[in-house]
């Protein structure tokens, strides 16, 4: 399709230079079809005199274009079949970065999204919201188990069902009262898709909270892409603890999907990858809880979870590591990007150059420049890491976050007999969901109990965990990273949880690093009128009704939230 005449005239630039244009071609379907050549393609492109052509790889692959008495061809193919697991065995994986696979997954377990496909930075993916669309349960995962332990396992499903849909009715009226609050004239309003409005936006809400006692088991689809080497080590990787069958069928697809259109992914014939796939007990943590409980009796569970708590404290995002001297580090490396002493940039003037939005209008545009931009990168030399409990809910959406890596926890090793989950903020202001929570909770809790001391496989068990469920781990970023995190998750139409999460940290950051503590507490409509973006509000229909942009107050900023 052409582009419109001004969107074509914006990209006429002229090549300022007298030496020839460089070039710029859109590599098409091979990516996804044609890993194998452009892989190798990649590898000759750096030692050739011109770039290597993917179509060229793909010609010379092909043994019905070989000519009678011609050598050079099949030597030439032969050299390529070998270069590719040659490439594979040294480490330069870079080359197989370049094609990208888009997967559509569907009936997976968010057991399995958030145990593997999500645990990691190098992917990217779009999956269905349980705010907003309501789980109908008629398709759950469910582990093939004879049929006494089935009827524990579907019971438990069934009544995890039923407190998920009475939970909706229970918080609806309190959630209408509250919204109306928020938008009175809407609440207000006589016309009828106002009111369906209305209607669609306390379900969502309600939905959100719900989802708390939703087991681990219910299904997602999603949109999911990664790269060739990241599919690699999924094949490898794929027999983890926590879901290795349910993953390992995934995985397997997804390759035999790729082989369909190049049947020489995972290497030509007589030329393989050396794929050696690791078993769930040759794994590092498999090996080490093995000893543990050989060595423990299995008792020590309780014990690290009275450690752990007890070096929280009140927080459920605790910072336990900084660099003290952070800020004059950013400040040195900000006056190094622009070649300036410190008589002529002060320290608190170095900062506010990368940090102030009234001073760098990056912060009100819409892309998150940072990463890009020179003064900004400095923020990667400010190191955080945090201490961490929290659901199994908001992790699912921590992670999405994928520049501040954690260190995901064994779920296996961290069963306790007695239910160990959050109460959601909107569950506690009522009495009667409150106490609907805890019995679908207890439900869940006992079946997975009952299962497991029938002998049924700790990742089977799983899936009857509740989205509540805690979750103990650490986690590190920079200054960068947590950024643009903290930014995103201190809007008032982030899930609480996470929002109380993001207060939380930079509560922290601002007590022990004041200078940069100043500019992190911010929501995107604070940080677009502090630059001047219009609108400040950058959400649209979904504006939270709070014009929190003014006069802003961070202090405040949890109890001006209604919703």
């Amino acid at each position: 399709m052409a582009a419109p005449a001004d969107r074509q005239q914006a990209f006429e630039t002229p090549f300022p230079f007298r030496s020839t244009p460089p070039t710029v071609r859109l590599i098409g379907q091979e990516s996804a079809h044609d890993p194998f050549a452009l892989t190798v393609a990649a590898a000759w492109t750096c030692y050739g005199a011109r770039p290597a052509r993917v179509e060229n790889v793909l010609k010379l692959m092909d043994p019905s274009l070989d000519e009678p008495g011609d050598e050079v061809r099949p030597a030439r193919r032969e050299r390529a079949q070998r270069l590719y697991p040659d490439l594979f065995a040294a480490g330069h994986h870079t080359t197989f970065q370049h094609a990208n696979f888009v997967f559509v997954l569907d009936g997976v377990s968010r057991l399995a999204i958030w145990s593997f496909f999500h645990s990691h930075p190098h992917y990217n993916s779009e999956q269905v919201s349980q705010r907003y669309r309501e789980v109908s349960g008629k398709t759950m995962v469910t582990p093939d188990l004879p049929e006494p332990l089935l009827e524990i396992y579907t019971a438990a499903i069934e009544r995890a069902l039923e407190g998920y849909r009475r939970l909706v009715d229970l918080l609806t009226p309190d959630l209408t009262a509250r919204y109306a609050r928020v938008f009175p004239a809407r609440a207000k309003a006589r016309d009828p898709e106002m009111a369906e409005r209305v209607h669609r936006d306390v379900q969502r809400k309600a939905q959100e909270v719900a989802r708390y006692v939703l087991p681990l088991a219910t299904p997602a689809h999603l949109y999911h892409t990664v790269n060739g080497l990241t599919l690699l080590r999924y094949y490898v990787l794929a027999n983890q603890l926590d879901v290795p069958g349910e993953v390992r069928y995934i995985v397997n697809r997804m390759v035999e999907e790729v082989l369909k259109v190049d049947p020489n992914f995972l290497g030509a014939p007589g030329h393989p990858l050396d794929l050696r796939l690791i078993a769930t007990e040759d794994t590092p943590e498999y090996q080490a809880l093995a000893n543990l409980r050989a060595n423990l009796d299995q008792t020590g569970n309780e014990e690290f979870f009275r450690e752990f708590d007890a070096e929280l404290g009140n927080y459920h995002s605790k910072l336990v590591a900084y660099n003290p001297n952070a800020e004059r580090l950013l400040a040195n490396a900000v006056r190094t990007v622009l070649g300036r002493s410190r008589d002529e940039l002060s320290d608190a003037e170095a900062i506010a150059l990368v940090l102030d939005p009234a001073r760098n209008h990056y912060h009100g545009h819409s892309l998150f420049l940072a990463m890009h931009s020179k003064l900004m990168q400095t923020m990667n030399h400010v190191p955080f890491t945090f201490q961490k409990r929290i659901s199994g809910a908001e992790e699912a959406q921590n992670q999405r976050h994928r520049g501040t890596l954690s260190s995901s926890p064994v779920l296996s090793a961290h069963l306790r007999q007695e239910p160990d989950v959050i109460v959601p903020y909107d569950v506690a202001r009522v009495p009667e969901a409150l106490e609907e929570y805890h019995a679908t909770v207890r439900a869940l809790w006992d079946a997975k109990n009952r299962l497991l001391d029938a002998g049924v496989p700790v990742e089977q068990v799983l899936y009857l965990l509740p989205n509540s469920h805690h979750v103990r781990f650490y986690e590190t970023g920079t200054l960068l990273t947590y950024f643009w995190k903290w930014v995103k998750r201190l809007c008032y139409d982030a899930q609480r949880e996470i929002f109380e999460t993001a207060r939380q940290e930079t509560e922290q950051v601002k007590q022990v690093l004041p200078e940069i503590g100043r500019y992190v507490a911010r929501p995107p409509c604070m940080l677009r009128h502090e630059a001047g973006t219009r609108p400040f509000c950058p959400e649209g229909e979904r504006y939270c009704g709070i014009p929190v942009w003014r006069n802003y107050d961070f202090a405040r900023i949890a109890e001006r939230r209604i919703l």
